[in-house]
């Protein structure tokens, strides 16, 4: 979750109206995601703007974006997956606006809720959308040819900052910031463990990058967060910043607790067969987990915090990430022992 920037709402209406011709009365943050977002409405309508701060992470989201909207569009007008957002052109054409030293992203409103803690009852709803998404590969890519992350490469870029940023940790300086030091609190029990986890990651990496795969497009990202229930029960899928071409397994190891109960559906959208790669579900299992530590520990360790910041990294850390490190090897291998 982001927490509110510094930004005056009317200046972001003002910058809505020149931009996108939108006449807009208010903009409520809203607290969802890693980058700030707004609902502006008005007499135009409702509307979802992302904010873009000039940060490196703000940058490198909106580069993904520019390529994220032409994907958003040949879904919906490929009738692959017509439940996705809904993105506006700016009134120049641009794919982005900006104000202030930030641009923005603006799509319709989807009036749905998240499912979050419903997402594991929805996954028999949720697998055949993915099947239709992996199966429907050639046509999207025949109308936007690029993705918004590049092809899978099994790559782990972020292991020799989490490496770096831990040993830093542990030699902390008493005059560091608090926030730090409960950092190192939180961190230090787990250090024989993440070790462990980074080994598992490295052996899988070996093996799978030996070896072939049959790519498909993933969203590579779609937990409860991303996947939403409107008033007539339908699921929509937003947040396709991280689509990339990869194994369906990048897609399918979200699943696990109740992938072998779920895949034939799944199958049966995306019109074949597939053999799961037991060895790639697990990379993915540590992959994930080991990534989302490094990004929230680097956003500690090396960003501008602010106390705000802070706290809610150390949220995330402490509620979500730490218990997903402890249990994911045994998910993995629970997984592994059912297919």
């Amino acid at each position: 979750m982001s927490a509110e920037p510094e930004l005056d709402p009317r200046r972001l209406l003002e910058a809505l109206r020149l931009n996108y011709g939108l006449r807009l009365e208010n903009a409520t943050f809203v607290p969802l995601g890693t980058a700030p977002a707004y609902r502006a409405e008005g007499p135009s309508g409702r509307f979802f703007v992302k904010l873009l701060p000039d940060t490196p992470y703000g940058r490198a989201a909106s580069a993904r974006i520019r390529v994220e909207m032409p994907l958003l569009r040949a879904l919906r007008e490929e009738q692959i997956l017509p439940r996705v957002p809904q993105p506006l052109r700016a009134l120049d054409g641009a794919q982005l606006a900006t104000v202030g030293g930030a641009e923005v992203a603006v799509y319709d409103w989807i009036d749905a809720v998240n499912l979050s803690s419903a997402w594991e009852a929805a996954l028999p709803e949720l697998a055949p959308l993915l099947g239709r998404l992996h199966g429907g590969t050639p046509q999207l890519m025949g109308r936007v040819g690029t993705l918004p992350m590049p092809p899978e490469d099994f790559g782990l870029p972020f292991m020799a900052e989490l490496s770096d940023d831990l040993r830093a940790l542990r030699g902390l300086r008493p005059n560091a910031r608090p926030a730090l030091h409960e950092l190192r609190a939180l961190l230090t029990p787990y250090d024989e463990h993440l070790q462990h986890l980074l080994a598992l990651a490295l052996k899988s990496q070996k093996v799978i990058r030996s070896q072939p795969y049959d790519p498909v497009v993933c969203h590579t990202d779609a937990h409860g967060g991303n996947v939403m229930r409107d008033a007539a029960g339908e699921l929509w899928v937003i947040d396709w910043e991280s689509a990339r071409l990869a194994p369906p397994e990048h897609d399918l190891w979200m699943l696990h607790s109740r992938l072998p109960e779920i895949l034939p559906v799944y199958e049966a959208a995306r019109g074949r067969r597939i053999r799961l790669d037991v060895e790639v579900l697990a990379f993915y299992f540590y992959r994930r987990v080991l990534e989302d530590l490094a990004v929230d520990v680097a956003a500690m360790r090396r960003g501008h915090a602010r106390p705000e910041d802070d706290a809610e990294n150390l949220r995330i850390i402490r509620d979500f990430v730490l218990p997903a490190a402890s249990r994911v090897e045994e998910e993995c291998q629970a997984l592994t022992a059912r297919l």
